[in-house]
């Protein structure tokens, strides 16, 4: 794992969506005797019971990216995901113009709260500020670029007038491979999160528009001093810990 000072970070991989996996990962952190975890995941019962069970045996504990508010969790190490999908209805609307139509929306799972915070806060600036614009029910891809294809391609399909896709989560790869089938990288405005290798390509290509990013190694380095801090009882420089909203266009790629 990293070493940090005076601790040592070990990184489990759980398959997204899988609850049996998930549990059995918790299991062996329960056994394992470790004084801190971050953890994204999906917000569901189990996680929060999970959650409690290593807080009831004195476990500091951070969500990580996509938070547990109902948990009892300690700490949130993330961008605000109201403010991310205000901004990206912000950046939908100055985009598309004048034009009006639908604008379509897919994410990985309405399980994860930053999904579901994101579209809240898109769809509250939508009505405000964008009325001639229509965002379309979520479409979910469920962590796979097929099964985002699909149902991007259906919901194109069963729409007429989408100026616009919000890629609200991981299925820039989906997307992409849709926009390009059809040709619809200049009539359509894309807006995704996080600077991947796909979301990169798609910017670098002219299928997206902007990526709003975070940036990962200032969250994990966040997420290992609050977790450092918690367990030593001391306070936190709340300012340092405040994850950036980053807008990414392709003429400012890092």
């Amino acid at each position: 794992g990293l070493r940090f000072d005076r601790g040592e970070i070990q990184v489990l991989h759980v398959a997204a969506g899988d609850p049996v996996a998930l549990r059995n990962a918790f299991a062996r952190l329960e056994r394992s005797g470790i004084d801190g975890l971050a953890v994204m995941t999906n917000e569901t019962p189990m996680a929060r019971d999970m959650i409690a069970r290593m807080k009831a045996r004195g476990v500091a504990v951070v969500a990580l990216i996509t938070d547990q508010p109902n948990s009892e969790r300690d700490h949130f190490v993330g961008i605000d995901n109201l403010a991310a999908g205000r901004t990206a209805a912000v950046l939908m609307g100055r985009f598309v113009g004048p034009r009006k139509g639908n604008i379509a929306v897919v994410v990985n799972t309405m399980q994860a709260r930053d999904m579901v915070e994101r579209r809240i806060g898109f769809d509250q600036v939508m009505a405000q500020r964008f009325p001639d614009l229509n965002a379309l029910p979520t479409v979910e891809g469920r962590d796979d670029h097929t099964l985002t294809a699909r149902v991007v391609a259906k919901c194109l399909d069963n729409n007429d007038d989408v100026v616009g896709i919000y890629c609200v989560g991981a299925g820039m790869r989906g997307v992409s491979q849709v926009v390009h089938e059809r040709g619809l990288a200049d009539d359509l405005v894309i807006i995704g999160h996080d600077l991947t290798s796909h979301s990169r390509a798609a910017l670098e290509s002219g299928v997206a528009d902007v990526i709003i990013n975070q940036n990962a190694g200032h969250i994990v380095r966040s997420a290992a001093r609050v977790l450092k801090a918690q367990c030593d009882g001391v306070d936190l420089i709340a300012s340092q810990e405040k994850i950036r909203i980053e807008i990414v266009l392709r003429e400012n790629l890092p």
